[in-house]
């Protein structure tokens, strides 16, 4: 059994025309491997690689217009707050301003029917003083006759 043994691996090792036939088998399926297998899967790991690295880029360039939006739409928002902030102050104003105005008109109505008032108060009084005068005049004489018991 050992000859037999040492004879079999002799048959293995001897190079023969079956080794360079293998050899040319194996070429050929390297080559027809290469076309049809490995090409197509590296061109797949190559478009897959681009797709990933164009996603993550388109990521990224959506992110930072993202930004750039919120940024620019923050500060248009601060700008609004702002601009409103001054028009309510000067409605503030303006309105301050009428309510100064109306209030100046209503003093000066006010005055002008006071000094109407006075004026038709000193008149009626006068009327009345010049209507009762001679009555005046007349129970002066009689009081003053009553005290002196004497007749003026």
């Amino acid at each position: 059994m050992i000859t037999s043994n040492a004879s079999a691996s002799e048959d293995i090792l001897k190079v023969d025309k079956t080794l360079f036939v293998q050899l040319i088998i194996f070429i050929v399926a390297i080559f027809i491997l290469n076309s049809l297998l490995f090409k197509p899967l590296i061109q797949l790991v190559d478009r897959r690689e681009k797709l990933t690295t164009g996603t993550i880029a388109e990521a990224k360039r959506i992110r930072e217009e993202l930004e750039k939006i919120r940024d620019e739409y923050s500060s248009r928002l601060n700008e609004a707050r702002s601009q409103a902030i001054l028009e309510r102050s000067e409605i503030r104003r303006q309105a301050q301003l009428s309510s100064e105005e109306i209030i100046k008109r209503a003093r000066e109505e006010n005055q002008a029917f006071l000094d109407e008032s006075t004026k038709r108060l000193e008149s009626e009084t006068r009327e009345i003083e010049e209507k009762i005068k001679p009555t005046i005049e007349i129970l002066a004489k009689d009081v003053a006759s009553i005290v002196l018991k004497k007749e003026i």
